[in-house]
């Protein structure tokens, strides 16, 4: 049996997101999993809430859905 790899503190967040708004996390929305749909304000709730130097740190190797962080 393979182990699953640690979710990140993006997804983390993101799952939060998605249970705050009543949403079900693994229901298939979009091509992906509903807390996926999520990602982009667990980023910017992240962004807004960390240094910078932490947040890059943070989302290094990360999907950004839309502009990447680095041209805002």
């Amino acid at each position: 049996m393979s182990r699953r790899a640690p979710k990140t503190t993006i997804e983390l967040a993101a799952r939060a997101l998605c249970r705050l708004h009543g949403l079900p996390e693994e229901t298939r929305y979009q091509g992906g999993k509903m807390w996926q749909s999520h990602l982009g304000g667990a980023m910017e709730i992240l962004r807004t809430a960390l240094p910078a130097e932490d947040f890059r740190r943070l989302v290094l190797d990360q999907p950004w859905p839309g502009p990447s962080p680095k041209d805002r």
